[in-house]
C-alpha cells in the first residue's frame, strides 16, 4: 500500500462523520495544544461535559488529525469507556494492561504507519509479534518489562511504571507525545486484588500530568466525579479544564438538516426550531428525536408527529432517551431513593431550572429543614443533576428533555399518577411551543443557508441557473462560517447575515431575506453600501457577495445586483443549490 493511500485512512473510526457539528472550536484548541508539545508553558488539559455531548468525537477527530496531518508529535489514544457500566470495577492489572496496550498500539501504528492497528481490539500479547516484525526494540522492551513486573512488583508498582512510561520515553528519545485518555474518571475506583481494597489511582498521574514532553488530554462524562475527584487531590491545578456546551440555535438547525439528509426525510425551518426548543441543543437529545423508533417519525416534519415522538422517547421502554436517562440515573439509585426530601428537591429544581438556588431557598419553598435541603443538593450535585456555581449556590439542569424525564418519572413513580395525568403539563408546553414556532417561521432561514454552505466542496455550477449570473460560479469549501454584524471603525452600524472564509482567504458575504414580497431597491442598495464599507475596512481582496431573498426582487433591485456583480437567488434557485448537496430545500409556506 503506498503512503498516499495510507494517509487517507482514519485510524480511529469516526462514528459521527458528516453529523459532526459545531465542535471546531474544541478541535482547533486541542490541535494547537498538541502542536505546542514540548513546551514548558503547555499544561495538561481536560475536556469536561455530560455524557453524549460530543467529547469522544472531538478526541477521535483530534487523534486522527494528528495521525495523518503531522509527523512530529506522537498521538496516543486510550479509552476506558468500556468500563463505564461494568458492575465490577477494573482491577490494577486491568488498568496496567489497558494503558500499556493503548500506548504500544498507538506507538506502533504511528511510527510504522499501521492505522489498521487502531481499528482492531488487539490484546497486549498480539502487539509483541508486531514489534518484532517491525524490528522495534523499544516496544519489545516495554512488553518484556511489563511481563516481568507482573510477578516482580506490587499492583501499585506496576500501575506507577505503566503510567510513567510515556513520560520517560518521550523525554529520553526526543519523542513529543500527546496522551489522549477518554473517560478518565473511571480510574477513581480501581480494585487492588492483593490488598482487597478499592482506591483512586488518579493521584498516581501527578508526574505524568506535569511533564511537558507527554502532557495529557483527558475527558470525562461524570462531571462532578471528574472535576471534584479525578482532577482534584494531587492533580488539583494541573489540568486546564474546558467545558463542552450544548449546541446553540444555528448549529442545532444545522444538525437537524444533516440528520434529514442522512436519513432521507424532509425537514423545514419550523421543525428545526421546534427541535431546538425541545432539546436546548443537547446533541444526544437531538439524536434521540431524529432517529427514534417511533412510527410517528415517518410523518416528519409534522410538529404533531414530533410531539408524539418526544413522548415516545421519554416514556416508552423502547425510547432511546428513556433508556439513556434510566441508565445514567440507575447508577445512583441509592442516592436518589433515600428519603422523600431528595425526590421533592429534585422535582422542584427541574421546575425552576433557571434559578440560582441554595439550601435556604429550597428549604423555604418545599417546607423542609435547611440541613435536609443541603444534603439533598449535595446528592443531586453528585449525580450531575445540579451544578454548583458558588460556595453555597447551585443551578438546575438546562437540558429540557432531562427536565421532562425527571418530571414524568416523579409523577408516575412517586405520586402514582397515570401516564395521561403525568403528561398534562407537557400538553400545555406543546401548545405554547406550537404557537412560538408558527410565529417564528421565516426567521431561521439563516440556519438553512449556513448548513448548505457548510457542504460546499469546490464544484462549479451554472451561474444563470442558481445565481442570476452569466458565468459559472465556484462553490468553495469554507474553513469558517459565522454571523457578522456590528460596528465598523467609522462608527457605522452594519448587518450581514453570514460571512464565510476559505483557507486561502477568499470571502463570501451573504444576506438572507425571507420576506413575503420581492426585495426592493432600497434594501439592496443598503447591502451594497455596507459590504463596500466592510470590504474596505477589512482589506478583503477576494470577495463574493450573495443576496438570497425568498420572493425574489423587483426589477430595479435585480438590475442593481447585476450591475454590482452580486450573486442573487430566489427560493427555487436556493433550493436548487441545496439539492446539489443533498439537502431538502426551504418550504414555500408555513408548516403544520
Amino acid at each position: 500500500m503506498n503512503n498516499k493511500t495510507q494517509k487517507q485512512i482514519e485510524p480511529l473510526e469516526d462514528l459521527m462523520g458528516e453529523l459532526f457539528v459545531n465542535r471546531d472550536e474544541e478541535l482547533n484548541l486541542f490541535w494547537k495544544w498538541a502542536n505546542r508539545i514540548p513546551n514548558p508553558a503547555n499544561r495538561s488539559v481536560a475536556l469536561v461535559g455530560r455524557r453524549r455531548t460530543g467529547k469522544t468525537s472531538v478526541l477521535v477527530k483530534l487523534y486522527n488529525r494528528l495521525f495523518n496531518e503531522q509527523k512530529r508529535v506522537m498521538p496516543v489514544y486510550i479509552s476506558f469507556a468500556r468500563y463505564l457500566h461494568r458492575k465490577k470495577p477494573m482491577t490494577s492489572y486491568d488498568f496496567g494492561r489497558e494503558y500499556l496496550t493503548g500506548y504500544m498500539k498507538s506507538y506502533l501504528a504511528f511510527q510504522y504507519k499501521l492505522p489498521y492497528l487502531m481499528r482492531q481490539r488487539i490484546e497486549l500479547e498480539d502487539l509483541n509479534p508486531i514489534a518484532i516484525e517491525c524490528g522495534d526494540e523499544h516496544a519489545q522492551k516495554w512488553y518484556s518489562r511489563y511481563q516481568t513486573g507482573l510477578t516482580a512488583h506490587t499492583p501499585h508498582g506496576l500501575v506507577q511504571g505503566v503510567i510513567n512510561l510515556p513520560r520517560g520515553e518521550a523525554s529520553l528519545r526526543d519523542m513529543p507525545t500527546a496522551m489522549i485518555v477518554d473517560e478518565f474518571q473511571v480510574l477513581t475506583n480501581v480494585y487492588d486484588p492483593t490488598q482487597n481494597v478499592h482506591y483512586d489511582i488518579t493521584d498516581s498521574f501527578q508526574w505524568a500530568a506535569d511533564t511537558f514532553w507527554a502532557p495529557m488530554c483527558v475527558s470525562g462524562s461524570a462531571v462532578t466525579l471528574l472535576v471534584g475527584q479525578a482532577l482534584g487531590g494531587m492533580l488539583s491545578g494541573r489540568f486546564g479544564q474546558w467545558y463542552i456546551e450544548p449546541f446553540g440555535k444555528d448549529h442545532t438547525y444545522e444538525l437537524v438538516f444533516r440528520y434529514g439528509q442522512a436519513y432521507n426525510f424532509t425537514v423545514n425551518e419550523a421543525f428545526a426550531e421546534a427541535v431546538w426548543q425541545l432539546t436546548g441543543g443537547y446533541p444526544y437529545s437531538i439524536y434521540g428525536l431524529m432517529t427514534s423508533f417511533s412510527s410517528k417519525a415517518d410523518k416528519f416534519p409534522s410538529l404533531s408527529a414530533l410531539e408524539e415522538v418526544d413522548k415516545f422517547e421519554l416514556t416508552d421502554l423502547r425510547g432511546k432517551l428513556r433508556q439513556h436517562y434510566h441508565e445514567e440515573f440507575g447508577k445512583y439509585s441509592r442516592e436518589l431513593n433515600e428519603g422523600e426530601t431528595t425526590r421533592r428537591v429534585m422535582l422542584w429544581i427541574v421546575k425552576n431550572p433557571n434559578l440560582r438556588i441554595d439550601a435556604e431557598l429550597v428549604a423555604e419553598e418545599i417546607g423542609v429543614e435547611k440541613k435536609q435541603a443541603r444534603e439533598a443538593l449535595e446528592k443531586l450535585e453528585w449525580v450531575d443533576l445540579v451544578q454548583k456555581v458558588g460556595f453555597i449556590s447551585y443551578r438546575g439542569p438546562t437540558d429540557p428533555m432531562l427536565k421532562r424525564y425527571v418530571e414524568y418519572q416523579h409523577y408516575t413513580e412517586i405520586e402514582r399518577l397515570s401516564p395521561q395525568e403525568a403528561l398534562k403539563d407537557w400538553e400545555k408546553e406543546y401548545k405554547r411551543l406550537r404557537g412560538q414556532v408558527n410565529n417564528f417561521i421565516g426567521h431561521v432561514a439563516e440556519g438553512y443557508v449556513y448548513a448548505v454552505m457548510s457542504g460546499f466542496d469546490g464544484r462549479e455550477v451554472e451561474g444563470q441557473v442558481y445565481f442570476n449570473q452569466p458565468e459559472s460560479v465556484m462553490l468553495p469549501m469554507f474553513e469558517k462560517i459565522e454571523r457578522r454584524g456590528g460596528i465598523v471603525k467609522t462608527g457605522k452600524i452594519f448587518e450581514i447575515d453570514l460571512t464565510a472564509q476559505t483557507a486561502d482567504d477568499a470571502v463570501w458575504l451573504v444576506q438572507i431575506r425571507y420576506t413575503k414580497a420581492p426585495m426592493g431597491i432600497k434594501e439592496v442598495e443598503k447591502f451594497i453600501s455596507q459590504t463596500d464599507l466592510l470590504i474596505q475596512e477589512e482589506g478583503y481582496t477576494d470577495v463574493t457577495r450573495w443576496y438570497f431573498c425568498k420572493q425574489g426582487y423587483t426589477t430595479k433591485a435585480r438590475q442593481a445586483l447585476e450591475q454590482a456583480g452580486i450573486l442573487s437567488s430566489d427560493l427555487p434557485q436556493f433550493n436548487g443549490v441545496a439539492k446539489l448537496f443533498k439537502f431538502f430545500g426551504l418550504p414555500k409556506g408555513d408548516s403544520e
